[in-house]
């Protein structure tokens, strides 16, 4: 992976719509949010680079706090839709799972619950295997153990204003 692509994906023009949007529906300081959105453009040159690196990435509850700020980052559309084609040079689609894909997914434990672990296991190597190798140990501990410490689910619901 090209490190300075990555650098050059986390600037980021009027990145203040965001971070304000983002306080508005959190209850944190401009630092905590500009540090989740230094991580959220990460996830994206990440998310981007699938093409090359031929494993997706996907969002997993450690991770929902990137996943909220990618969501403010939609809202501001023609900024996100600029900040994806200056720097990945097509847009990163947001995909949440289906309904119908969370209900195989659950029956598919309930058959097997061993073999659903291993699969999904198997998952989260590629995807940390992923993340190590690209954006470094360090984002890999501050993505699956700061950060997922910090932001649980019930957390993010006692920050969220509305």
């Amino acid at each position: 992976m090209d490190q300075q692509l990555l650098m050059q994906a986390l600037d980021c023009d009027n990145e203040t719509a965001v971070l304000e949007g983002f306080m508005e529906r959190y209850n944190v300081s401009l630092e905590e949010a500009s540090d989740i959105f230094e991580e959220t453009k990460k996830w994206l040159w990440l998310a981007s680079q699938s093409d090359v690196t031929g494993t997706p990435l996907f969002m997993d509850r450690p991770l929902m706090i990137i996943d909220e700020m990618w969501h403010t980052f939609i809202l501001h559309t023609r900024q996100y839709y600029r900040f994806c084609m200056k720097h990945f040079k097509k847009l990163v689609h947001h995909e949440p799972t289906l309904p119908a894909e969370k209900a195989r997914r659950q029956e598919e434990f309930l058959e097997n619950p061993t073999s659903a672990l291993k699969k999904h296991e198997e998952q989260l190597r590629k995807q940390y295997s992923l993340i190590y190798d690209n954006l470094g140990p360090e984002t890999l501990l501050k993505w699956y153990d700061t950060m997922a410490q910090k932001y649980t689910t019930e957390y993010i619901q006692s920050i969220k204003k509305y």
